[in-house]
């Protein structure tokens, strides 16, 4: 499966808009284009995912603002909030826009008039490049089951840093950077599960104060094994081997044990055993997008 990177352009300049509509299969991405921050912000909040973004030195908030610096500011504060790799896209000059010292400094500001004039190609190679290390450009799949009718957004981010950490191989604080995260996600993949049909996973079991507790009894409903509710126990249907997806269970199993706090406390982990909780949520996210998809 090959991943094509989302590529969104803000610019109040419809003519540039269209260089990059143009510039899409050429480029092999994919190209959002918006008019006005407000757009662009709306599509960025609706669960979405985005690879990068360009952005107008001088915009419109709205399509009622003027243009103005108020745009820029606006935007930057929240691509670098939601960590989108971004470059700014200009036809003003170094002099006009001391405002973006800082941008200048680290390459982020390219031009689009001049002599130092970058096409709508340029730029979104410079992109490209910015975005090759994304744990989605390697890990297409797990990473396609966030936004829209899927997990949340902001969990995609959580699901990325646990990537990186892993890929940089300097492990400071396992619990908090690596097994909570895993555990916060496998909370919502349950959530997401009983929103989709409340007779195969019932809201009532979607109780994770206690972590492992309500972890474990979803994944026993879901598992065919007893378990006691409120002190009355029950014997659900094996969700998972009547579907054919009994393996799907297993990984569950991993990744429970793995991300229950009191088992740090007496086990030591080896990166292997990292990467297997990592691995066992992959196959969960891959399942929960076909069970949304067969479902919707």
């Amino acid at each position: 499966m090959s991943y094509i990177p989302t590529i969104v352009v803000d610019d109040d300049n419809k003519d540039v808009l269209t260089d990059f509509r143009e510039e899409r299969e050429n480029c092999n991405v994919d190209i959002k284009t918006f008019e006005t921050w407000d757009k662009t912000e709306q599509y960025l909040r609706s669960g979405n995912i985005v690879d990068a973004i360009v952005l107008d030195a001088r915009g419109q908030i709205t399509k009622d603002d003027d243009v103005g610096d108020d745009h820029i500011f606006v935007a930057l504060q929240y691509v670098k909030n939601a960590k989108i790799p971004y470059v700014i896209y200009t036809a003003h000059s170094e002099e006009e826009l001391g405002l973006l010292k800082q941008e200048y400094q680290q390459g982020k500001v390219l031009d689009k008039a001049g002599t130092r004039k970058k096409t709508a190609e340029d730029v979104i190679n410079y992109l490209k490049k910015e975005i090759a290390n994304s744990p989605q450009l390697d890990y297409p799949e797990p990473f396609a089951c966030f936004g829209d009718k899927y997990l949340d957004i902001k969990y995609l981010t959580l699901l990325k840093n646990v990537v990186l950490i892993l890929q940089n191989k300097e492990i400071n604080d396992a619990e908090n950077l690596l097994f909570n995260p895993c555990r916060i996600i496998l909370e919502q993949v349950f959530k997401r599960i009983a929103d989709m049909d409340n007779t195969i996973l019932p809201y009532e079991l979607l109780n994770f104060d206690k972590q492992q507790a309500g972890l474990r009894n979803c994944h026993k409903h879901l598992g065919g094994i007893p378990y006691y509710l409120k002190n009355v126990k029950k014997y659900p249907t094996n969700y998972f081997r009547d579907s054919g997806n009994e393996i799907i269970s297993k990984q569950i199993d991993v990744i429970i044990t793995g991300c229950h706090p009191a088992s740090h406390e007496i086990q030591n982990y080896s990166p292997y055993t990292l990467k297997s909780v990592l691995w066992a949520l992959f196959d969960v996210l891959i399942w929960l997008k076909d069970f949304i998809d067969d479902g919707s």
